[in-house]
Formats: C-alpha cells, sequence, structure tokens
C-alpha cells in the first residue's frame, strides 16, 4: 500500500497541535477525515504512530521517526515545487547552449548579461566550438540550441536569424593597404593569408565571398582564435578577414588596419539553431524569444540586436 504527501501533511498537522479536532481545522477537513488518514498511513507502514495519554494523542517513538521523515520530505516537496515554478516561469534552472568562438567571446557575456539580470536563480553553460562542430553538437542533442555564424544546411536543423555582423579586412601597420580607404577585391590575389580552422563560420563566409569573387586566397598560417589572428596579422604573419567585433579593440588602438573591399560583399547573419523535433526547455526558449524580439518585431532579418547596436554606438559606427 502506498502513503500519499496529504497523509505526511495530516501527521505532522496533529504532531503540531496535539490535536486531531485543531488539525482538522487547521487543514480544512473533518475529523473523522484526519483519523482516516492516519489509520491509512499506520496501516501502510505497519507501525503505531500514536497512543492515547490523558485523552490527548501522544506521538509513539515510531510515530516521531515517522514525524521527522514527513517533515523532511514535505520540505523538499515544497522547495520541488518552487522550483518547478521557476522552471516553468524560465526565472531558474541551466541554461545550456553551444556558441562559436566568435559569438561566445565577444557577444555571449553581454547577452548573458542582459537575460540574468532579473534571473539570478539561472545557471548558464556555455559549449564554445566552430560552427560545423555547435551543428553537430545540437544535431546529436548534447546542445539543446547553438548560436552561430552564417546559415547551416540541415533538414533537421531549424535557424533564424538574431542579430548582424560585418566581416572586416585587417593588415598589419606597415601594409601597403594600410594607407589605402578601400581596394579592389582583385588586389588580394597576391596576399597571404592567416585563418580559422576549417569549419568556423567566420572563413566559410569571409572566403567563399572572394571564391565568388575568383581570387583563391592562400592560407598562410591557420589558427584556431581570432585574438591569435589579429596578433599573427599585427606580427605581419598575412592579413586577414575577421568579424568587426574580433577586430574593433586592435583597430582602435592602432595594432592592425582595416581596410575596406569596395567590390566584395562581407555581411553575415547570425543564426539561432535547434532541433526541429525536440521541444525547448521554458529557459531555452526564452532566452531565444530575447534574442529574437527585435528581428520579429521590424520583420528584417538583417535587424541587429540590441547588444550589437550597442557595441556599434561605443565604437562610433
Amino acid at each position: 500500500m502506498k502513503i500519499s504527501l496529504s497523509q505526511l501533511d495530516t501527521l505532522c498537522a496533529v504532531a503540531e497541535r496535539g490535536s486531531f479536532s485543531k488539525a482538522a481545522r487547521a487543514l480544512g477537513i473533518s475529523q473523522p477525515a484526519v483519523s482516516q488518514q492516519l489509520a491509512t498511513l499506520a496501516t501502510a507502514l505497519g507501525l503505531t504512530l500514536f497512543s492515547r495519554e490523558d485523552g490527548r494523542p501522544a506521538l509513539t517513538e515510531a510515530g516521531q521517526m515517522v514525524v521527522a521523515r514527513a517533515r523532511a520530505l514535505l520540505a523538499d516537496t515544497e522547495a520541488l515545487l518552487r522550483e518547478a515554478e521557476g522552471y516553468a516561469a524560465a526565472r531558474s534552472g541551466h541554461l545550456d547552449f553551444a556558441a562559436t568562438r566568435t559569438i561566445g567571446t565577444h557577444l555571449v557575456p553581454q547577452l548573458l548579461a542582459v537575460f540574468l539580470r532579473d534571473r539570478p536563480g539561472v545557471e548558464p553553460r556555455v559549449r564554445i566550438a566552430n560552427t560545423h562542430e555547435v551543428a553537430q553538437l545540437v544535431l546529436r542533442g548534447e546542445s539543446l540550441f547553438g548560436l552561430v555564424e552564417g546559415a547551416i544546411e540541415e533538414p533537421q536543423l531549424e535557424t533564424r536569424p538574431f542579430a548582424h555582423d560585418h566581416l572586416r579586412l585587417i593588415v598589419p601597420p606597415q601594409h601597403p593597404f594600410a594607407g589605402r580607404s578601400e581596394l579592389h577585391a582583385a588586389e588580394l590575389a597576391r596576399e597571404r593569408f592567416v585563418s580559422r580552422e576549417p569549419g568556423s563560420g567566420t572563413r566559410d563566409h569571409g572566403y567563399d565571398a572572394l571564391r565568388a569573387a575568383g581570387i583563391e586566397p592562400p592560407i598562410a598560417l591557420e589558427l584556431p582564435s581570432g585574438e591569435g589572428i589579429v596578433r599573427a596579422v599585427e606580427a605581419g604573419l598575412g592579413i586577414a578577414v575577421l568579424s568587426e567585433l574580433v577586430v574593433e579593440r586592435a583597430i582602435s588602438l592602432h595594432r592592425v588596419v582595416a581596410v575596406a573591399i569596395d567590390d566584395l560583399a562581407l555581411e553575415r547573419n547570425f543564426f539561432v539553431l535547434s532541433r526541429r523535433d525536440r521541444p525547448l526547455a521554458p529557459l531555452a526558449r526564452a532566452f531565444i524569444t530575447s534574442l529574437l524580439g527585435e528581428a520579429e518585431n521590424d520583420g528584417s532579418k538583417g535587424s541587429r540586436s540590441t547588444v550589437l547596436k550597442q557595441r556599434r554606438r561605443r565604437s562610433g559606427r
């Protein structure tokens, strides 16, 4: 025979008030209902829970043991209810997702700061990988969703744009291009590039644009991080195409120089990836909604997130 939380609650009420009738009034049930619940509980446990002393119910030693356990169970149940309420309302729990290195390093901290401002009970956990790896994590169910650079052609994944980005060509300060306001894509054919690894959204988008212009960019060096590439360019090892999120500080410090390419489109979107066949947890859904809200409100795929707009204003662009 199973026991119920109602029976345990009734037991604790009688123990605290020392009377079946007082417990019944506190619980809003009849005294016979109290007696029935306790009798059923005693039978289920195979224990005598109360004795009669001076006409009043007194806990037996077994009853004291059960009351102590019942109080702990009821407290845990209350905690569970509070946690479930917070989970359903997207106010608590773990926010697990994956992001590319560019987005994870330069954008996610600010996105989380805004989202977590009124959610102190949320614990974020972010896995950092390149675009291809993020897509695989989402497909395998190891991450509920991912933030990537560039669209992913995968039928199982839903892709939604949440921000707009601009790739910039950077050169070392001593490079002949550094004094130019702009140049033509064809002039890049003889240059050596420092690049991210294959599978990176930045590499795919930037170098696909070069190839579309008839240029096969020679890769002098591959590095796994944008900051490493900036330093390599600064050292004169080559030139690079990177997100302005990555290069804006180095440009402002004159470590590298950005040069416009007048006949090459280097605009792109950032996307949220999620499995079409897997429902999102409330917290993940709320975070994604916060990312997509502005783009969906103005109906523009190219709209920028609020955080990206704030970054542009701070940097004067």
